[in-house]
C-alpha cells in the first residue's frame, strides 16, 4: 500500500511530536536529577546554614530556569530601588566569669619567707592587703557511701517487746541507689547524653561494682514512679489554647511483632502558658495519624506543626487551627535557590519571606506587646504575604509541576491557608522552631547510645526525657529538680502535692542544697569505717 505524501508528513509530524514530548520528558529528568545532585552536594560538602542564600539588597527577576522571560514595561527597566536595613545587637561580655560562691572551697594560703618579710633597708615589711585569684578543681564522680543506722530497742521486763527505727522511704525499695545517684544517672544519660555503657566504666574506675543491666533497671522504675508529673503535664497542655508538635525516628531493638531494622518514633508535643511551658515525649512504633489526635482530644486552639498530612489532619477538626510553618515551606524554595546562582523567583520568595523574620526579630527586640504585634502583622506582614501569594499563582501557570520549584510552589500553595494562619493571633509564631529546637536534645542523644533495648527502655526514656527539657525550658536546675523530687515524690500523696513537684511550679528555693556536699567521714587508711 502506497502512501501519500500528506499522510506521510502527517506520521512525519506525530512522530516528531512525540520524540519531543520524549526529549521534553528526559529534559525533565535530567533537571531534577541535576537538582537533586546539587542537594547531596551541599549537604555533604557545602555549609548547612541557609543564611546569605539571598544578599540583602536583590534586584528580583523572573528569568528562572522554569518562568518564561516577559519583556520590561518602561517603568519595570528603570532603576531598582533598594532599602538598607540596619540594626543594633548586643554583645556579650568578654573575659573570665566569676565562680559560683555556692561551691564549696578550700584555702592555700601562700606567704614570704622570713627573708624576704625584710626590706633592704633593714626595715621589717607590713602586711597590708591580701591578692586573692580562684581556680577551679575537681574530683571524678564524687561518690560516698550513706551508711544507715538504725536504733534498736527491747524491753528488759517483760523482754517480748522490740522495735526498731524505721529507715526513710526511698524511691526504689532495698535498692543501692539513693535519689542523688538516681537522679545522677537519669541526668547524664538524658541531659548529657551519656550511655549507660559509659556510666558503667566510670563507676568502675573508681572501685565501683555497678552493672549496665542494674543502671537500666534503676532508669525503668524511676520513671515509673514520675509517671503521674507526666500525666499532670499532659493535662496542662491541654488546657492551653497554643501548642506546637513534632515527631523523630528511633531504633528499638526488641519489640513485639517488629524487626530490630523497623523504624520506631518518638513524638514531641509541647504547650502551656509561656511561663508554664510542659513537654512531653511519647513512644511510639508507628507515626500513624490517630497520635496526635489522641494526644489533643481535649484541645482547643491552635497547634504549630510541619505539614506532615497527621496535622493537616488534625488541623481539619473545628476545634483545631493548624499553623504551618514558614521555615518549612522557606526551605523548598532556597534548596531552588542555591541550585541557580542567577536571581529568579527563588531568591526573591526567599527575600520576600526573610522580610517576615525580620518583622519578628523587630517586634521580639522591642517587646512589643501582643495588641502590637498583631496589628504590626496586619499592616506589615500581611502585604508581604500577598505579595507572595501573587507571585505563585502568576508562576503556577508556567512551572513544570514535577520540577524542584514546581514542588515548592505545590508546598506553599496547598497548605496557604496553614500558612496564613500566624495572622489570627499576637502570640503565635511565624515558624515551628521552638519544637524543632525542643527534639533536638533528643536527636544529639540518639547519636550517642544509637537505640533503645526494648519497649520499657523507650518509653521510660521518654518520661524522662519530658521531665528534663520540661525544666530546662522552665529554667530549672535539672539534677536538683531530680534529686528533690525523687527524695519526696512518695510522700505526695494527693493531686495538689503532686502538681506542686511539677518543674514550673516547684518552689526554687527547695532545691538550693540539693548539690551541697554533707559532711563526710574520711575512712581511715586501713580500710575500717
Amino acid at each position: 500500500m502506497t502512501l501519500t505524501s500528506a499522510q506521510t508528513l502527517e506520521q512525519l509530524q506525530q512522530e516528531n511530536a512525540r520524540l519531543l514530548a520524549l526529549i521534553g520528558q528526559r529534559d525533565s529528568t535530567i533537571q531534577n536529577l541535576q537538582h537533586q545532585l546539587h542537594l547531596f552536594r551541599t549537604a555533604r560538602f557545602g555549609r548547612k546554614s541557609e543564611k546569605g542564600v539571598v544578599p540583602e539588597q536583590i534586584a528580583f527577576q523572573f528569568d528562572e530556569t522554569y518562568v518564561a522571560t516577559q519583556s520590561n514595561t518602561p517603568e519595570e527597566s528603570s532603576e531598582a530601588q533598594t532599602e538598607t536595613i540596619t540594626y543594633t545587637r548586643s554583645k556579650k561580655g568578654t573575659g573570665r566569669k566569676p565562680l559560683p560562691k555556692s561551691l564549696p572551697y578550700i584555702e592555700q594560703i601562700h606567704d614570704l619567707s622570713e627573708e624576704e618579710k625584710h626590706c633592704a633597708c633593714g626595715c621589717a615589711l607590713t602586711h597590708i592587703h591580701d591578692e586573692v585569684t580562684e581556680q577551679l578543681d575537681v574530683v571524678p564522680q564524687m561518690t560516698f557511701r550513706v551508711v544507715h543506722i538504725r536504733k534498736k530497742y527491747a524491753c528488759k521486763g517483760c523482754e517480748e517487746t522490740i522495735r526498731l527505727a524505721k529507715l526513710p522511704q526511698q524511691p526504689i525499695d532495698k535498692a543501692l541507689a539513693t535519689p542523688g545517684l538516681l537522679a545522677a544517672v537519669i541526668n547524664s544519660k538524658f541531659n548529657h547524653h551519656m550511655p549507660l555503657y559509659r556510666q558503667e566504666a566510670m563507676f568502675t574506675s573508681a572501685g565501683i561494682s555497678v552493672s549496665r543491666a542494674t543502671l537500666s533497671n534503676w532508669l525503668i522504675k524511676s520513671a515509673d514512679l514520675l509517671i503521674p508529673l507526666v500525666k499532670l503535664m499532659e493535662a496542662d497542655i491541654n488546657d492551653y489554647d497554643i501548642a506546637y508538635a513534632d515527631e523523630t525516628s528511633l531504633q528499638v531493638l526488641k519489640e513485639k511483632d517488629r524487626a530490630p531494622t523497623q523504624k520506631s518514633f518518638m513524638w514531641l508535643f509541647l504547650g502551656g502558658p509561656p511561663n508554664k511551658r510542659a513537654v512531653i515525649y511519647q513512644y511510639h512504633p508507628t507515626r500513624t495519624h490517630q497520635i496526635p489526635q489522641d494526644f489533643f482530644a481535649d484541645f482547643k486552639g491552635y497547634v504549630h506543626a510541619d505539614c506532615y498530612q497527621a496535622y493537616v489532619t488534625l488541623g481539619q477538626q473545628e476545634h483545631i487551627y493548624h499553623v504551618a510553618c514558614w521555615a518549612h515551606a522557606r526551605r523548598y524554595f532556597v534548596d531552588v535557590a542555591k541550585a541557580h546562582k542567577k536571581q529568579g523567583l527563588a531568591h526573591q520568595v526567599v527575600a520576600l519571606i526573610g522580610k517576615l523574620y525580620h518583622i519578628e526579630r523587630k517586634l521580639k527586640d522591642k517587646k512589643a506587646t501582643l495588641a502590637r504585634v498583631f496589628m504590626t502583622r496586619v499592616h506589615q506582614s500581611r502585604p508581604l504575604i500577598l505579595q507572595i501569594k501573587k507571585l505563585l499563582d502568576e508562576a503556577q501557570l508556567t512551572v513544570p509541576p514535577k520540577s524542584p520549584l514546581g514542588a515548592a510552589l505545590f508546598y506553599s500553595l496547598t497548605h496557604w491557608d496553614a500558612l496564613n494562619n500566624f495572622l489570627l493571633d499576637g502570640r503565635l509564631e511565624l515558624d515551628n522552631n521552638l519544637s524543632e529546637r525542643t527534639i533536638k536534645p533528643f536527636v544529639i542523644g540518639r547519636k550517642n547510645w544509637l537505640f533503645h533495648g526494648n519497649e520499657l527502655g523507650a518509653k521510660a526514656g521518654s518520661v524522662l526525657f519530658s521531665l528534663i527539657e520540661t525544666c530546662k525550658q522552665n529554667k530549672i536546675e535539672t539534677f536538683s529538680w531530680l534529686k528533690y523530687v525523687l527524695t519526696h515524690i512518695r510522700q505526695a500523696k494527693t493531686l495538689e502535692q503532686l502538681e506542686q513537684l511539677l518543674p514550673y511550679n516547684i518552689n526554687p528555693a527547695l532545691l538550693t542544697d540539693m548539690r551541697s556536699l554533707p559532711k563526710l567521714i574520711m575512712p581511715v587508711k586501713d580500710g575500717v569505717n
